[in-house]
């Protein structure tokens, strides 16, 4: 009856093991734009791109939050480095989300923005949710 006990005790060590690696710790880190500039834009992208560089893309996960004037960076007829860097932040898992609040106050609807893009009802609304789940929040 040892043996049998020290083999349940050997698989259920193994399946907690494999369990714990699949749960391996996953950084979770907010960047902020609301200023009308490109090249702070720019400055955020490449941030996301060093932490998955850093980290590992499978190890953090990126959200770009943009609000107040920030949104009018992110205008379908962006400069074609930002569009392009969107694409690639996107489709390399970085979330860019824009303020809903800060397009209606700029008179934009989604139809102007990059397709990319994510929505939430606010920014601010969006940082502090985040923060509040333990994520770490970083303004380039």
């Amino acid at each position: 009856m040892t043996f049998k006990y020290w083999l349940t005790g050997l698989a259920l060590a193994a399946i907690t093991s494999t369990t714990l690696a699949a749960e391996q710790l996953k950084y979770q880190v907010l960047l902020q734009v609301s200023e009308n500039s490109v090249d702070k834009m720019n400055t955020t992208l490449n941030t996301a791109r060093n932490l998955q560089h850093q980290f590992g893309p499978d190890n953090v996960e990126v959200e770009i939050v943009v609000f107040g004037d920030g949104v009018n960076t992110l205008k379908y007829y962006a400069p074609i480095p930002i569009a392009d860097k969107v694409e690639e932040a996107t489709v390399e898992g970085v979330r860019i989300v824009a303020c809903e609040i800060a397009m209606r106050t700029h008179k934009l609807r989604p139809s102007d923005m990059l397709q990319q893009l994510r929505y939430v009802p606010s920014g601010v609304s969006e940082l502090v949710e985040k923060q509040y789940q333990g994520w770490a929040y970083v303004r380039p």
